[in-house]
């Protein structure tokens, strides 16, 4: 039994597998669902891929291109799938944006962005994944970030 098997099988939906693990509860709260749709959570979950995982299925919603933007910033290289009577009818990976506005906080506690909105470049080189801010120029490392405006 795969650990899919024990979230349960939606009818509808959207299914986001492959999150790397403990990035779940960030999309959680960027897409503000808790209360409004079925959502089951997978969390460190055993991947072959991965290692470990989180996965998140929401029975009847569809997830906007803007939002799929913004949760490709929390699951770079995941698999995003949409749902019907149970067969999947379009499934993609998600690739990380060139840019994000208004979900990083920037490190930099000086820099300008904390006055206006954030605004922020995206990169991937091998296993790192950069955010530099547009205001400031400073690069961070995204994995390490755990402020956002979510």
């Amino acid at each position: 039994v795969t650990m899919d098997k024990k979230i349960g099988a939606i009818a509808n939906g959207v299914n986001i597998d492959h999150i790397p693990q403990g990035n779940a509860w960030h999309i959680l709260r960027l897409l503000k669902l808790e209360r409004k749709y079925p959502v089951g959570i997978g969390l460190n979950l055993i991947s072959k891929r991965m290692g470990l995982k989180d996965l998140v299925k929401v029975e009847n919603y569809r997830l906007s291109a803007e939002q799929i933007q913004a949760v490709s910033v929390f699951a770079y290289g995941a698999t995003y799938s949409e749902i019907e009577n149970y067969q999947v009818v379009r499934k993609f990976q998600l690739t990380l944006p060139e840019t994000i506005a208004n979900i990083i906080i920037c490190p930099n506690h000086r820099c300008i962005s904390h006055q206006h909105r954030s605004l922020f470049k995206l990169s991937a080189n091998n296993e790192n994944l950069v955010a530099t801010c547009h205001y400031c120029e400073h690069n961070y490392d995204l994995k390490a970030m755990n402020e956002f405006n979510i």
